[in-house]
């Protein structure tokens, strides 16, 4: 696979819960580079310029630092796209009667940060209207639906921008189509064909993308895979770092994993073999060798393989062994560097969840060490 630019593969930093520093965004670059990958997608949750305060100006220092972040990544072939969510409270009551010469309006807000973005040069913008409540009609009370609106939205930025931008609908998976069985369908009869948008799949973490062209029969646009497999800001005393199943040869995909950046850097090298074909077990296991990750953590790589897929999941079948508490034991005490100290949090919960099934943990220590909640509700004995 060659660093080709009429392909989308790379890094989305659009998770709950953690912010990238500046330095770190830099290492997911190089890592970038290194797998012959192209994009970074800027759209952390967690940078109350993009999402929460979205019409808050950023100021002159992250401005600075923007640029020098986009010269870094231009010197290494890696283009940015740049998000903006203002999806939670954008009045959409504007576009009845639009006018883009009203200088307060929601809309020039956000053309003006877009512009900025760009002027700073990222390559692309991304309009995201993603998790926010399903209470269009609610707030605005218009006959006009709501994927109309956001698709009248995308298209007048496109627009006004001057060149063509991502989307990240509100309906980004199957199993969220039900919430408004009409959204995808009247988005894409409205929305400009070259706006090209990103979906999850069948699910917001999907199992598979085989045949996924099957599964989005209401857009027309192209698609560019929004991938949660490592994702665990939704769950979040875990993290996987399996290989990948069912993405093999893509063209358009870009992951969005944890933000912990050892955990990440791991993972990119991870997906980068994954996307060129099937990778072996042989060849998963030398790089969490190479990432300093001990031998004696594959005998419980059992843990932290793969999510739990669907709507309705059911438990994984994993085989507890007396040996994996001791192992666990000599990962938290024994292993030191950085990755270990990532991973602490999750170690550490693993075994006492052990203990626990187990019937090993003390009342004293569920109590010590376990949320008020889940130490009363375990103490009563109501898990077997």
């Amino acid at each position: 696979m060659k660093n080709n630019e009429s392909n989308i593969i790379g890094y989305i930093e659009g998770y709950y819960g953690r912010l990238l520093s500046w330095e770190n965004r830099r290492l997911i670059i190089k890592s970038l580079h290194k797998n012959k990958m192209n994009t970074y997608f800027y759209a952390p949750k967690e940078d109350i310029c993009h999402r929460l305060c979205w019409r808050k100006k950023y100021n002159k220092k992250w401005r600075l630092d923007f640029r020098d972040f986009i010269q870094f990544s231009k010197k290494n072939n890696i283009n940015i796209i740049a998000g903006i969510a203002p999806g939670l409270d954008f009045n959409f009551k504007e576009l009845h009667n639009f006018s883009s010469n009203n200088d307060d309006s929601d809309f020039e807000l956000l053309l003006e940060k877009a512009k900025q973005l760009l002027e700073d040069g990222a390559s692309s913008i991304a309009l995201m209207l993603d998790d926010i409540p399903n209470d269009f009609k609610k707030k605005f009370g218009i006959d006009i639906s709501e994927g109309t609106y956001h698709s009248i939205l995308a298209n007048n930025l496109a627009k006004d921008l001057g060149q063509n931008i991502f989307l990240v609908p509100r309906i980004y998976a199957d199993e969220l189509i039900k919430d408004d069985p009409c959204y995808l369908r009247d988005l894409s009869k409205t929305l400009n064909p070259n706006i090209k948008i990103f979906y999850c799949g069948k699910n917001v973490v999907a199992r598979t993308y085989k045949n996924f062209v099957k599964t989005i029969k209401n857009l027309s646009n192209d698609i560019i895979i929004w991938d949660n497999f490592y994702a665990n800001d939704y769950c979040p005393r875990r993290f996987f770092i399996g290989p990948t199943l069912g993405r093999e040869n893509l063209k358009n995909v870009l992951i969005n994993p944890t933000g912990l950046i050892k955990t990440d850097l791991l993972i990119l090298d991870i997906f980068g073999k994954s996307i060129i074909g099937e990778i072996s077990k042989n060849e998963w296991e030398n790089i969490l060798i190479n990432h300093n990750v001990p031998k004696k953590f594959l005998k419980i790589k059992k843990y932290f393989l793969k999510p739990d897929f669907g709507l309705n999941p059911s438990t994984q079948s994993i085989k507890i062994k007396k040996g994996d508490i001791e192992i666990l034991d000599f990962l938290l005490w024994e292993w030191k560097c950085e990755l270990s100290i990532e991973w602490y949090p999750y170690l550490f919960g693993l075994k006492q969840d052990l203990q626990i099934n187990q019937k090993l943990l003390p009342s004293e220590r569920m109590i010590k060490s376990q949320t008020i909640p889940l130490s009363k509700f375990l103490n009563r004995g109501e898990i077997k």
